[in-house]
């Protein structure tokens, strides 16, 4: 009977914005209120006009304040995950799945607002989830991609 090696253990390194994220919850909540509180005191209102609003008015704009904010919640999607095998990219509304044998860098250029994957085939994807806006974090997410890139090129 022969032993084999355990395999090596996946190390999944996973980031996502902070900034963006909280700046997506914060404007959609306060849009959301805004939008629901207008509706809850438009009742029985007349108009500039003399015109009237009717109780249905006032309950389309209490519906309507959370489905216009759900498109502001959109950046809570926005990650990468990266291990030994390649990386995932999802952005606001694309993903990427791209192996490590397919990039031929990790960049993140001075001033630039996020990270981007230059690709061998010329192509650049960008990395939402590794943004300026995080500082230090993003600096920790471009150094890990970095590190997981290059092992992946010296095995």
């Amino acid at each position: 009977m022969t032993h084999a090696d355990p395999p090596a253990p996946v190390v999944l390194r996973a980031f996502r914005p902070r900034v963006m994220r909280v700046a997506a919850v914060v404007i959609a909540a306060l849009i959301c209120w805004a939008i629901v509180v207008s509706g809850l005191n438009l009742t029985g209102t007349v108009t500039a006009n003399g015109g009237q609003t009717f109780e249905s008015d006032s309950w389309a704009l209490i519906a309507l304040g959370p489905l216009l904010a759900l498109p502001l919640l959109l950046p809570l999607r926005v990650r990468v995950q990266a291990d030994a095998s390649g990386v995932h990219v999802q952005n606001l509304v694309r993903e990427f799945d791209v192996p490590w044998s397919a990039v031929r860098a990790v960049r993140y250029r001075h001033g630039a607002p996020w990270a981007t994957l230059d690709l061998v085939t010329n192509e650049i994807v960008t990395v939402l989830a590794v943004q300026a806006l995080d500082g230090p974090r993003a600096l920790e997410a471009i150094r890990a991609l970095r590190k997981l890139h290059l092992d992946s090129q010296a095995g």
